[in-house]
């Protein structure tokens, strides 16, 4: 009985398929225009996947879930504008490369799990260090923006006790060049202490005991608030303005060289 059922299954089946075939043929599609059709909106579903949701944008951005986003109330533009220039920033302890007093600063907003933050940090930020900052011309503060999850935040939370010593910049450094797998647990509490424990004439006892007290955690949290209310959607994000606030242009993405060093010559020459 069972064998004769498997049977008609079978035969049920073959008899649909071929009645689909007939019908394919006596149309006006072929069966390959068909194969093609659905191969060209199985990629255009992929592609907008990619474009519009979690996943990242061909210039290197990473996206913020459409939850994460709606969980900070937007601020006036006054506010914003406000939290945004680089001596509020500066004042807030936001760390800073260069002199305060340089004519451009740069803002980065990004995530130490973030693999395009990474790519920035390894080919795109030396360049913009060794041509502006260190000649005086520009300044560079980071801001964080927590998107990628528990490492993220004790990431951000132990670069800002790096901070405290003046040490930021090479804690910034040494946590890109030990990124791990996301959330894989490579920045928590454990190995962000193994990585200060690398950087010369850090003081490896405030530091921990600076993390252990998750001091920073509210200056993190703000850090994202200000991120978000100032409308940027993924990581990395960047702004780029006058030592006053004023000509402030954005970049959303991990740009090449060339194209930072566009926006800023253009703003020494104004």
């Amino acid at each position: 009985m069972k064998n004769k059922i498997e049977f008609l299954n079978v035969s049920l089946a073959l008899t649909l398929l071929s009645l689909a075939l007939l019908h394919m043929q006596s149309s006006s599609y072929p069966l390959e225009s068909i194969i093609h059709v659905a191969k060209a909106a199985e990629t255009a579903e992929e592609r907008a996947h990619e474009e519009n949701g979690t996943g990242n944008v061909q210039n290197g951005f990473s996206r913020v879930s459409p939850e994460e986003s709606k969980q900070v109330t937007k601020q006036s533009e006054k506010e914003v504008a406000i939290n945004l220039t680089p001596h509020s920033l500066i004042q807030s302890g936001s760390p800073l490369q260069g002199n305060p007093a340089a004519p451009i600063t740069i803002v980065e907003f990004g995530d130490f799990q973030c693999k395009f933050c990474d790519r920035f940090a390894k080919e795109t930020e030396p360049k913009i260090n060794a041509t502006y900052i260190q000649t005086g011309k520009a300044n560079m503060i980071f801001k964080n923006f927590v998107t990628h999850g528990s490492d993220s935040i004790t990431a951000a939370m132990a670069a800002q006790c790096a901070n405290d010593q003046g040490k930021f910049w090479n804690f910034y450094q040494l946590l890109y060049k030990n990124q791990g797998e996301e959330n894989s647990g490579w920045a928590n509490l454990s190995n962000t202490k193994k990585f200060a424990s690398q950087i010369p004439g850090l003081n490896i006892q405030k530091f921990n005991s600076c993390l252990d007290s998750s001091k920073y955690k509210s200056f993190v949290d703000k850090d994202n608030t200000l991120a978000l209310s100032s409308g940027f959607q993924g990581t990395p994000s960047f702004v780029i303005e006058k030592k006053d606030g004023s000509s402030r242009e954005t970049l959303l993405g991990a740009y090449p060289f060339p194209s930072f060093q566009a926006v800023i010559d253009k703003k020494l020459n104004e």
